[in-house]
């Protein structure tokens, strides 16, 4: 297992060298293909607690792939996988990407039942998981 900082200086060689052959071989990790388990994601309900003051606290575990804000055609190349999240809240028509391995925080929804649909993305933002975790912000008191 490499160490994240490892991971991103890899990463970055891939990026900014593409051109230099020796410099991805010394440093990449090539994915064989069809050789890595399939990447699964897997989302807690937000705690009650933080809900009651208007606070949805989203957190979640990968299998088979790594949360980094790396991206592009040479990061699909690296093993083990690395992707992100697409984040989109109430079936908004957009969503934002979520690179960290933190959870995720939403402040400020109106009272009421929210849905947040988390998508597992590979670095070329190709879905591999998804799910939605429901949940009501309730009234103040």
């Amino acid at each position: 297992m490499i160490s994240r900082s490892a991971a991103l200086i890899l990463l970055f060689a891939l990026i900014c060298l593409p051109g230099c052959a020796r410099a991805e071989e010394a440093h990449a990790v090539p994915a064989e293909a069809g050789t890595e388990a399939a990447a699964h994601l897997r989302v807690s309900s937000p705690l009650a607690g933080p809900l009651s003051r208007g606070l949805a606290i989203v957190a979640f575990q990968t299998e088979n792939l790594k949360i980094v804000p790396i991206y592009g055609e040479a990061a699909l190349k690296v093993t083990p996988r690395i992707g992100h999240l697409h984040v989109t809240v109430d079936e908004g028509p957009w969503h934002w990407l979520h690179a960290s391995a933190e959870p995720i925080v939403i402040q400020g929804l109106p009272v009421g039942p929210h849905r947040i649909l988390l998508e597992l993305a590979d670095a070329n933002h190709k879905i591999l998981d998804a799910q939605t975790v429901s949940f009501e912000i309730p009234a103040p008191r």
